[in-house]
């Protein structure tokens, strides 16, 4: 039963992180996309991990938005602890 458990924490919390982790990146291109066109999106997405840690704050200082810092931040870490649950409850 522990292992079922842990797996389905594991796989629900996996879920969530990739979830979170394309969501994030799509706000935060779009973010990039309001503001610098075209080109902004492109650089964005070319630099993909600076563009998920900066751009949500980003957000949170210039537009007001708490939305891309939730799905970026606390869905990851959210994520990361289910996962982390999920692996000391299996083994």
């Amino acid at each position: 039963m522990r292992k079922l458990v842990g797996t389905v924490l594991g796989v629900v919390g996996w879920t969530g992180w990739v979830i979170c982790g394309f969501g994030g990146l799509g706000i935060c291109l779009r973010i990039l996309f309001d503001v610098g066109g075209v080109w902004g999106a492109a650089v964005g997405f070319l630099l993909g991990p600076l563009t998920f840690a900066v751009t949500p704050w980003y957000a949170l200082l210039a537009l007001g938005t708490w939305t891309p810092l939730l799905l970026c931040y606390a869905g990851g870490l959210a994520s990361t602890a289910l996962i982390g649950i999920g692996a000391a409850v299996r083994y």
